[in-house]
């Protein structure tokens, strides 16, 4: 292969790994509702990605469950506001969540495999809030098992 073409083939290859690896950076979203938010967090370099991020965001969600704190997917939340309107909406979200929400007081519902929690916070101006919603009471393999195994 001459110079040129094989400039030619690694330029390409270049384009297309970075590509690939911003192809599952978790992007900017608009709700229903006009807010602004993103969710992603599965495996830890997505987390690592997302974490720049944050500070863009009022509200920093984060799903664990079991007493361990393993991530969780797939969960549901309703976000309400003082007058108990439905201020935001996601089916299905990763384990890390940024809401851009406006200053305020809010109920957080959220649902993980049928096991829910509540969770009411206040957020003040442009600051940065995180909030950890973890169901550790409901993984069973988390319970200690008794002498006997069971």
């Amino acid at each position: 292969m001459n110079k040129p073409s094989y400039k030619l083939v690694t330029l390409i290859s270049l384009i297309f790994a970075s590509h690939l690896a911003f192809a599952n950076l978790p992007k900017t979203q608009t709700s229903a509702t006009g807010l602004r938010y993103m969710t992603g967090g599965i495996g830890e370099d997505q987390v690592e990605e997302m974490q720049p991020y944050a500070k863009k965001f009022t509200l920093n969600l984060v799903f664990s469950e079991g007493v361990v704190g393993r991530l969780a997917t797939n969960v549901n939340v309703n976000i309400y506001d003082e007058a108990s309107n439905l201020t935001f909406r996601i089916v299905g979200s990763e384990p890390v969540l940024y809401v851009n929400l406006p200053a305020g007081t809010y109920t957080i519902l959220a649902n993980n495999n049928g096991n829910k929690l509540r969770q009411k916070i206040t957020l003040e101006g442009n600051i940065n809030k995180k909030v950890v919603l973890n169901w550790k009471d409901f993984v069973e393999e988390d319970v200690p098992l008794d002498a006997e195994g069971n």
